[in-house]
């Protein structure tokens, strides 16, 4: 009954994904009241208007997952980090005195050494110099949490693109999200031109495209939402938006990559769902507007699912994914999950992925891999919002340094608790030949949080610039 009820939203979850207590007080009640079962005080149910099942049935499978659960969750399948990494020399931009952090996004332009951030509070953009001097604020009048560009970073030169404001950042149900064009000139001066998009629901990514191959510019939007949101393309004629077509009509469309994956000269497209339906799923474009989906990979949906990227770790040619989970801001927020970390999954050359490695790391939220010793192989840089901040605090930054293919050392820094890293970034933002980090933190605006904060002993950092001494040897 339990595969069949509770799986029938989702992905089947397993009793040992969280503790007894957890399943008893935080999932049951919510779980049986979206089927039509109400929770009155510790016991017993009762049937609401046109339940999906009876009280006696609801009452056995909530009895399985008390039962079969485990008392506790059990720890990580590791030591604790204590490794302090002499890989880079470390810079910091301030939070002033009374106020707090609050870094929504953050980017590396290494052609025009610069370093974009997005401040939630205050509804501004800023931009940075190589050496965190600041160069210029804008206003956008909302929340930025992603920069599509049209241009290589690479190069110097000014820049444009689709800045996506998110709207409401807390989870809501409202479509107040934009998508806005953006030109920044090349000495990091902000142009805003124009509104692409609106009514869109907590948009956490808008990319310039063109799926159907018309030689228009058209959007790809991952529509996060809460409880309900989607994916969808918007199709545009000339300067006018023509049409909307939904891919997913599910909330939780975090990141998306567009690409030619089955190279049948037709642009595809790969995107990390959270949410109920976690999973990375393939959108193999057939033309005429139309796609496939091929599920990639598929994750219960207790693992609060993160971000992914692309990296070709073995060397044979085909991109592998690098995925994180680790989002912790749900009913079961006080419970450290074992199973929240760093995943690599390898390609076999047909979009077939298999898992190969994984570090647990308490509430990963973004893993990026570069090859930051310069000697050869990828290493990995990784951020927790939600670390074990009573017993392991330094998991909130991890520097994964690969000694031998798939074996990864794990180091820290000492500054990691100058900030709650919520953003990061990498790229050579002082132009010397290696891969700089840019650490964003954001203090949520939750009053226990943010009174927390201004009584700890930390420098309250908003940004931390991990300057990579590589190249110049500055350890």
């Amino acid at each position: 009954m339990a595969k069949t009820y509770c799986g029938s939203c989702h992905l089947f979850p397993d009793p040992l994904l969280l503790n007894k207590t957890a399943w008893k007080n935080n999932i049951l009640p919510p779980m049986g009241k979206m089927l039509g079962i109400g929770y009155l005080y510790d016991m017993p149910y009762v049937a609401k208007k046109n339940p999906s099942l009876s009280v006696e049935d609801w009452n056995k499978i909530a009895q399985y997952y008390i039962t079969v659960a485990p008392d506790s969750m059990p720890p990580q399948n590791r030591p604790p980090i204590q490794k302090i990494t002499s890989l880079f020399f470390i810079k910091a931009v301030g939070t002033p005195i009374g106020k707090f952090p609050a870094s929504s996004y953050v980017k590396i332009d290494p052609g025009n050494h610069l370093i974009y951030q997005g401040n939630a509070f205050d509804s501004t953009i800023n931009i940075y110099d190589a050496t965190l001097k600041e160069v210029s604020n804008y206003n956008i009048h909302g929340v930025l949490i992603d920069m599509n560009f049209h241009n290589s970073l690479e190069q110097p030169g000014e820049r444009s693109g689709i800045l996506t404001n998110i709207g409401i950042m807390n989870p809501n149900e409202l479509k107040t999200g934009t998508a806005d064009s953006f030109m920044i000139k090349k000495d990091g001066t902000f142009a805003y031109l124009a509104k692409l998009l609106d009514s869109m629901p907590r948009p956490v990514q808008t990319i310039s495209c063109d799926l159907d191959r018309d030689g228009q510019q058209d959007y790809l939007v991952c529509g996060f939402g809460n409880l309900t949101g989607a994916l969808y393309w918007v199709t545009k004629e000339k300067t006018e938006i023509s049409g909307k077509k939904i891919l997913r009509a599910l909330p939780g469309a975090i990141k998306a990559y567009i690409d030619d994956f089955n190279h049948d000269g037709l642009p595809d497209i790969m995107v990390l769902m959270a949410q109920a339906q976690e999973g990375i799923f393939l959108l193999l474009n057939k033309g005429n507007g139309s796609f496939e989906t091929k599920e990639i990979l598929r994750f219960p949906p207790i693992y609060g699912s993160s971000y992914f990227e692309l990296d070709d770790f073995n060397g044979d040619g085909f991109k592998d994914i690098l995925y994180t989970c680790g989002d912790n801001a749900d009913l079961t927020g006080n419970i450290l999950k074992n199973y929240h970390g760093i995943y690599i999954f390898l390609n076999d050359g047909k979009n077939n992925f298999t898992e190969k490695y994984f570090f647990p790391l308490h509430g990963c939220y973004k893993a990026m891999a570069k090859d930051f010793d310069k000697d050869g192989d990828l290493d990995i840089a990784a951020i927790s919002y939600f670390p074990d901040a009573a017993h392991q605090p330094q998991e909130s930054f991890v520097y994964l340094e690969q000694t031998s293919p798939f074996q990864f050392k794990p180091a820290t820094i000492k500054e990691f608790d100058e900030g709650k890293w919520l953003t990061m970034d990498a790229g050579d933002v002082d132009g010397d030949g290696d891969d700089d980090i840019i650490l964003g933190s954001l203090v949520p605006p939750i009053r226990a949080q943010q009174e927390h904060w201004l009584n700890s002993s930390t420098h309250k950092a908003s940004l931390l610039l991990l300057e990579n001494t590589t190249v110049n040897n500055r350890r």
